[in-house]
């Protein structure tokens, strides 16, 4: 049972990095750089920590593959009945990376401003990160509410945990 502490864990170690990255994005959504380059959001990317999709591609098959002969098949369709669970076990999430995002710039008149282009077809304007507040606003209330999941799933299993501790001393 601490495989599910553990997925819940890596679940909401995940969503707490995207919240701060979140949170850097606002905070840098109007901001120019002291040295005069525009910053650029970012954005977690989650990968899965194991093979947590080969396990449920596979029980997904098992139905359809009931019927067929094992001894028949060369396929390797006699791996997807195997119930060695530590091949199939899920470790929740992780992070691969943190990526800026691709965005262009967008310019704000100001020619009185030190960090105003000086030449070109942007003199005057100074170059602002393309954060959409509103977005991120929106990617911040996902994060929030896959993180509180993950605490109800917690407080779920730490309640079947306590209640299977009540059967065990009957």
């Amino acid at each position: 049972m601490s495989d599910i502490y553990e997925i819940a864990a890596s679940g909401m170690s995940a969503q707490r990095t995207q919240m701060d990255l979140i949170a850097e994005n606002l905070a840098n959504a109007g901001v120019v750089r002291a040295d005069g380059s525009v910053y650029r959001p970012k954005s977690a990317v989650v990968a899965s920590g194991g093979q947590f999709e080969r396990a449920m591609e596979n029980a997904a098959l098992r139905p359809a593959l009931r019927d067929i002969p094992i001894e028949d098949n060369d396929s390797g369709i006699s791996d997807l009945f195997a119930d060695d669970s530590s091949t199939f076990a899920p470790t929740g999430v992780t992070i691969a990376g943190i990526v800026e995002l691709p965005t262009t710039p967008h310019y704000r008149f100001e020619p009185g401003n030190p960090y105003a282009a000086q030449s070109g077809s942007h003199k005057g304007y100074v170059a602002m990160p393309d954060v959409d507040p509103i977005e991120q606003m929106i990617a911040l209330v996902a994060s929030g509410r896959a993180y509180d999941a993950d605490i109800s799933m917690l407080q779920a299993a730490k309640q079947m945990d306590l209640e299977a501790a009540d059967i065990n001393r009957m």
